[in-house]
């Protein structure tokens, strides 16, 4: 389904028994909803599951940008409002913990349980030349260009050697991404620095990285949770970015026990 959220359409899927408790899940950037396919079996029995393409990726509608991290989060909670959705889990990887934190930071009251996964809660300044080189081939080469370092960073060897099908379809959630959305999250990334706010957060979190994770690895995971106090932190055996894919019972285990 498709609804106008502030001055986009934004596609999303809810499955779940009414009156459950809602979870909802934000992807990674050059993902779509359909990255979280793994969480939903575990989780539609006990919970609501909300699943939602961020502004210019997947269904959703991709205006110019640049996006700015408090516009991505705005969209949550206009959905949230359109679906009367009161209070709910949030669960968010990489972009969309990046995500995450600002909504428990600014909308506290919105959430019951925070789920910060391969995320940071800063990129330094010197992050920004491969933020503008991506952006530069997003522009001039298309999305294709990006794929295969994109899955690269994203999953093991062993993983795209024998995982072809699952790998194939991360691929083409990149390479359907839109350009504009891409470029404008990329902005929205790249100045993204909230480790002086962090210390407010009071929202029960639970943090969890690939242990592999190159991009967002470990030691930023162990900043946040240093910074949001009682916070947990698992780390996932063998997994890089997208553990929520490659290490998906490791995850799901977790996840489960923590909501619950």
């Amino acid at each position: 389904m498709r609804v106008r959220v502030n001055d986009v359409l934004i596609r999303y899927e809810m499955q779940g028994p009414p009156g459950a408790p809602v979870v909802t899940f934000s992807h990674s950037l050059a993902a779509a909803l359909e990255s979280w396919d793994l969480q939903l079996p575990p989780l539609r029995d006990a919970y609501r599951v909300l699943r939602m393409d961020t502004r210019g990726h997947g269904g959703s509608s991709a205006p110019p940008g640049p996006y700015t991290m408090e516009m991505l989060s705005s969209d949550v909670i206009g959905l949230l409002d359109h679906l009367d959705i009161a209070r709910t889990h949030f669960v968010g990887l990489s972009l969309g913990g990046m995500i995450g934190q600002v909504l428990a930071v600014g909308y506290p009251e919105r959430l019951d349980r925070l789920v910060l996964c391969d995320t940071s809660n800063r990129m330094p300044s010197e992050t920004a030349p491969v933020w503008e080189e991506r952006i530069r081939t997003a522009e001039t080469q298309g999305m294709t260009a990006l794929a295969r370092e994109t899955l690269e960073r994203w999953f093991s060897e062993a993983f795209r050697r024998d995982q072809p099908q699952a790998t194939e379809r991360i691929r083409n959630m990149i390479v359907r991404t839109p350009v504009a959305g891409y470029t404008g999250c990329c902005r929205a990334i790249s100045r993204f620095d909230l480790s002086g706010e962090l210390s407010r957060v009071k929202v029960p979190t639970l943090i969890m990285v690939g242990e592999k994770d190159e991009g967002t690895p470990v030691s930023a995971a162990e900043t946040i949770q240093r910074q949001i106090e009682g916070s947990e932190l698992f780390v996932i055996p063998g997994a890089l970015h997208l553990s929520n894919i490659e290490g998906a019972a490791h995850f799901n285990r977790r996840l489960l026990s923590f909501l619950s």
